[in-house]
């Protein structure tokens, strides 16, 4: 039973690719989504840094506007021209 042991460990031990089984081990996946999740949070926050950003002139006018220091005619204008330049 001996000798049957240490054949079977030595067979084994020839044909053993990890505990993930055969290929490529853990593969390219124990890179690439870490990666990929610190992209998806760093674009979140970037697109909620520029769209924050955007509506600061918006709020800036209507605080302005509330104020009496302009007109509505004048608020109206200048919001317009805001949101059509606003990228």
């Amino acid at each position: 039973m001996n000798t049957l042991t240490a054949q079977t460990s030595l067979l084994l031990a020839d044909h053993w690719d990890g505990p993930w089984g055969p290929g490529w081990g853990i593969g390219p996946w124990f890179v690439l989504i870490p990666i990929t999740f610190w992209l998806v949070v760093i674009a979140v926050f970037v697109a909620l840094g520029r769209r924050r950003r955007g509506r600061h002139g918006e709020s800036t006018l209507r605080d302005v506007y509330a104020r009496g220091e302009i007109t509505e005619a004048e608020y109206r204008a200048r919001l317009a021209v805001l949101r059509e330049t606003r990228r």
